[in-house]
Formats: structure tokens, C-alpha cells, sequence
């Protein structure tokens, strides 16, 4: 039986929830079974997501041209399908090599969802959608269903550490075959058959994607933040949970395992995501311009003071206190960028800049992932997180110039 494709705002939601509980059921461990069960050493963590990003680098200009051409529905659905596929290929062996296939898996999955499903929902929800509200709506519920995934992704741990991993690429893969059945795609024209001519139209899209950034300051701008913005994010994520199993001992809790502790840490700072996200909801609007500047500005900074802080700190309490903080800051970066973006680019170029977006985080990754492994290797951990906040001050540099350039462009406009 055929079922009817359901309303674009629910399955977006849906999505979300779905994704979220997946994704969270696999992370909230993956790093504790990198480090206890396939034991790698600090570079050998970073050059997994390394590898991951290397994917996305290679992968996200076509698989956006691809969502721009062909259909945003599409690629959503190959993308969920490669990305489960990859967890749990990563979870069925816990060696270095089959962790670093795994990667490159799930990375091209990503690339196919990366951009085409905020493009998909514009073009579904048209110009007068608020598009804005539902990006916060949906980080809201995919933290809900984050919830979820860390309590299963838990649970499973206690008997056996990759059972997260293999639960959680399996509800990644259902939802690529619930997405085949319900969602819909009303308000994207796909290039005509007779005039695709695939890669020549491929190329053109990419060609007028990369000429819309080009002619607008802000997209540049965005794009360049973004890069630094991945590099930093990648010795923080590798690294975080390493630097707290090497440095403390954790507290006990009853008889529970040790390992409890993480999804507790995780559990809290998506709880804290949820109700700041409601509270900029109800009290910013962040489709205005000139809002998200101002927001993702404040957040660069408070994301480079929590890097510092904890990678001096000596104290148990402060430390998860900043990992729970920087958690929290970024949950709520992510779609005010998405609706940042959203403002400057129009609908025939979105999937394509959103991707270029993401293969500048992918590129920063990759180009000093690398070096901040080595440092952590050749150094020690604490001076490579004391790095997340340095490569931060590019990012910081350049809001502060948009923000002078928004100013003089107001005083202008006034004359």
C-alpha cells in the first residue's frame, strides 16, 4: 500500500527526531569505543575525522549540484541510507582501518544531505514560510530526540560498547526508507530531462553557485568563518573526551559503569540546547537582518573562552561544566547560520551554496586536523585543545569586520 506523502513542516520535523535519536545513540559512545576497544592514540582520533571530512571535502559540491539538478528528495534519502550504512560498519569491527572505511562511508552519505534538506524545505514552504522559526524548531526536536538516542545509545553500552553504533545506523537506514514513502517534493522543478545533459548542467550549476557567493561580501565571509570554524571543531571533538579520561578519575555513580557519565554529559547539554533554543525562539527573530551576526558573533566568543578554560582547568565539575557550555552554544549556531544563509541566497543556488558551506568545514578539518593530532601526539592533549581556541580568532576577526561594514552600509543608507 502507497502511503500519502505527508506535509513538508512535519516530515522536516520528523526528520529531525529521527535523525537525532540515530546519530546521538551512536555519538554518545563513539569515542569511548575509539579509545577503549579499537585503541587509538590522539593523532590516530583525529585522522578518523580527518578522513571523515576528506570525504565531505571531495563529496559535498557534487552531491549539492546533484540536490540542485535532479531532486532534494533524492539525495535526503541516498544520503540517510550511506550515513546508518557507515555507523554500523564502523561498530561491527573496532580496527583502526575498517573505523577509517567507515568514515569515508558515512561521509558521502552526509554530503547528499548536507544543504538539500534546508533547500528542500524553502523551496517547499516558499519565500512567505518563516523558514527561520523552523530551522530552530527542527534543532529543537532533533535535540528531543538526541535525548532518546543517549539514553539507548547508554543502555546498549552497559552490555556491550558497540552496540550504540550498530542500533544507531540501523535507525538511520529506516529512516531512509520511511523518507521513500512520505516525503514530499512539490515545490523544487528539476532541470528538464532534454536539458540536463548531466554534467554540463552540473557544472553550470555549480559555476553560478560559486558566482552568487562571489558577488555578495557576506557569503564570503560566511563561507571563510566557516572554515575556521571547522578546523576548530575537530581537535575539540576528537579530543575533549580523551583529555577527561586521561586527566580525572570519574565519580562514582551507584553501580553504574563509568562510561554513564558520558551520556549524562551529553543528555545535559542537549536538555540546556533545547530550552535556549526555545528561549531564542521566543524572544529573537532570527529571519531579521542584522540577528544572526550579531548572535553567531557572541557565540564565537564564549565557544573560544569555554576552549581555554577547560583545557586549563584541573577541576572535574568545571570541566564537563564548559563541555556541557561549548554543547550548548553550538547546538544553537547551527540554524542560525542555516537561516544566515537562507537570507542571502535565492532558491535556484541553495542546495549548492549550503554545500559549499560545508565543504569549507570540511576543508578547514582536513587541512589542520592533521597538525592539531601531531600536537596533541608530540605535545600533549591540553595544548592541542588550547589550539580550538587560537584557530577561533580568525572567525572572530571577521565578524567584527562585518559587523563595522553592516554599521556603514546603516549610516549610508540614513543619509
Amino acid at each position: 500500500m502507497r502511503l500519502r506523502k505527508l506535509d513538508p513542516i512535519p516530515v522536516y520535523l520528523m526528520m529531525a527526531a529521527v535523525e537525532g535519536a540515530g546519530f546521538a545513540s551512536f555519538s554518545v559512545m563513539s569515542s569511548v569505543y575509539r579509545i577503549t576497544e579499537a585503541g587509538l592514540n590522539p593523532l590516530e582520533l583525529i585522522l578518523v575525522g580527518t578522513v571523515l571530512e576528506a570525504a565531505v571535502f571531495l563529496f559535498e559540491i557534487p552531491t549539492g549540484v546533484v540536490a540542485d539538478v535532479f531532486s532534494r528528495r533524492l539525495s535526503l534519502i541516498i544520503g540517510f541510507a550511506l550515513i546508518g550504512a557507515g555507523i554500523m560498519l564502523e561498530g561491527a569491527l573496532p580496527v583502526f582501518g575498517t573505523i577509517l572505511m567507515a568514515q569515508a562511508v558515512w561521509g558521502i552519505g552526509y554530503t547528499f544531505t548536507s544543504g538539500a534538506r534546508q533547500a528542500w524545505l524553502a523551496d517547499e514552504l516558499g519565500d512567505g514560510g518563516r523558514v527561520g522559526d523552523v530551522f530552530l524548531r527542527g534543532s529543537q526536536i532533533q535535540s528531543a530526540g538526541s535525548l532518546v538516542g543517549i539514553a539507548l545509545g547508554v543502555a546498549l553500552a552497559t552490555v556491550f560498547i558497540a552496540m550504540p553504533l550498530l542500533v544507531g545506523g540501523a535507525v538511520l537506514l529506516l529512516l531512509a526508507v520511511a523518507l521513500v514513502f512520505v516525503m514530499p517534493e512539490r515545490g523544487f522543478t528539476p532541470t528538464p530531462r532534454e536539458e540536463r545533459q548531466t554534467w554540463q548542467s552540473m557544472r553550470s550549476t555549480f559555476g553560478s553557485g560559486v558566482t552568487a557567493v562571489r558577488m555578495h561580501h557576506v557569503l564570503i565571509a560566511i563561507i571563510a568563518i566557516e572554515l575556521f570554524y571547522g578546523a576548530s571543531t575537530e581537535p575539540w571533538d576528537r579530543l575533549w573526551a580523551k583529555q577527561m579520561l586521561d586527566t580525572f578519575v570519574f565519580p562514582s555513580i551507584g553501580s553504574l559503569d563509568p562510561v554513564v557519565w558520558f551520556g549524562i554529559i551529553q543528555a545535559a547539554g542537549l536538555t540546556f540546547g533545547i530550552g535556549v533554543t526555545w528561549l531564542i525562539r521566543r524572544t529573537v527573530d532570527v529571519d531579521s537582518a542584522g540577528v544572526p551576526l550579531r548572535l553567531l558573533s557572541a557565540a564565537n566568543g564564549l565557544i573560544m573562552a569555554a576552549a581555554v578554560v577547560f583545557a586549563l582547568s584541573g577541576s572535574f565539575a568545571l570541566s564537563v561544566s564548559m563541555v556541557l557550555f561549548t554543547s550548548l552554544i553550538r547546538q544553537v549556531v547551527e540554524p542560525v547560520v542555516d537561516a544566515w544563509l537562507n537570507q542571502m541566497v535565492e532558491s535556484r543556488h541553495r542546495a549548492t551554496v549550503f554545500s559549499l558551506h560545508g565543504q569549507a568545514n570540511a576543508f578547514g578539518q582536513v587541512a589542520f586536523g592533521p597538525v592539531m593530532g601531531g600536537i596533541a601526539t608530540l605535545a600533549s592533549v591540553r595544548t592541542a585543545l588550547l589550539g580550538v581556541a587560537v584557530l577561533l580568532v580568525p572567525s572572530q576577526g571577521i565578524y567584527a569586520w562585518l559587523g563595522l561594514r553592516s554599521s556603514e552600509d546603516g549610516a549610508e543608507e540614513q543619509k
